[in-house]
């Protein structure tokens, strides 16, 4: 008798209220909604883990040796970082909305989420998603460099030993690139230890380790691409053999 009469009460509640029940139809749409978010959420996190993990890889390190760990501060990815933990939080946040949601707990939606993106975000990284992304961003979005470190501004600094920019001219061992302040250097590069991606060719961006002469032609002694794996080992082996 006492459950009839809390059933009345809630249905009489209800009609007082105006409550219309939800069409199949709409639930159907907004579980798609949410889930489509959801996985959103997941392979934005999984570019952002992919573009850390090549910033990481393809970062400086041993410049810190010139300029100290100052260097190391200024150049890590917090911009990506943080995309990574805010498409992480609102995966979660959608993720709660969904017929399962409630079923779990924030820390095992979290772990699961992270694990995920660790996932696609490493096979991403594989296949070189992450570098294309980020040359993508960099070369059309023009507020992006207010975000991340501003690889340009660092690599123009030819008192430091340090130039960069597009190649314009080749011949033989002598190149000229026009830098981002639209000064154009003649480069000689018949020492240069040339990094594996480097490309040289007329309309390619590189960068260069080096010494001005008495000539105000820049001696280079490292060529590395403008995004993409610094020298190792093996580029050492190769220019000893040339």
């Amino acid at each position: 008798m006492e459950n009839q009469n809390i059933s009345q009460i809630a249905l009489q509640k209800i009609k007082e209220s105006g409550i219309k029940p939800i069409s199949k139809n709409v639930f159907n749409l907004k579980k798609v909604i949410f889930w489509s978010l959801v996985g959103s959420s997941l392979v934005i996190g999984a570019i952002s883990f992919s573009v850390t993990l090549s910033m990481l890889f393809n970062n400086d390190w041993d410049l810190y040796q010139r300029f100290g760990f100052s260097f190391i501060f200024k150049t890590l990815p917090y911009f990506w970082v943080a995309c990574l933990l805010f498409f992480a939080i609102l995966g979660e946040f959608y993720y709660r909305k969904t017929f399962f949601g409630y079923r779990h707990r924030v820390i095992t939606i979290m772990g699961i989420y992270i694990i995920l993106t660790i996932i696609f975000g490493s096979i991403l990284h594989f296949f070189r998603i992450g570098e294309i992304v980020e040359q993508s961003m960099s070369d059309n979005i023009s507020i992006y460099h207010g975000f991340v470190f501003d690889k340009s501004e660092f690599w123009s600094h030819p008192e430091d030993g340090l130039i960069s920019g597009k190649i314009i001219d080749v011949e033989n061992n002598i190149i000229k690139i026009v830098d981002f302040n639209n000064v154009i250097w003649t480069v000689n590069m018949d020492n240069a230890i040339i990094g594996r991606q480097v490309e040289i060719e007329e309309g390619k961006t590189i960068r260069i380790i080096g010494d001005l002469d008495n000539n105000n032609i820049f001696v280079a002694e490292h060529l590395r691409p403008w995004i993409g794996a610094k020298l190792d080992v093996n580029d050492l082996k190769i220019n000893m053999m040339r």
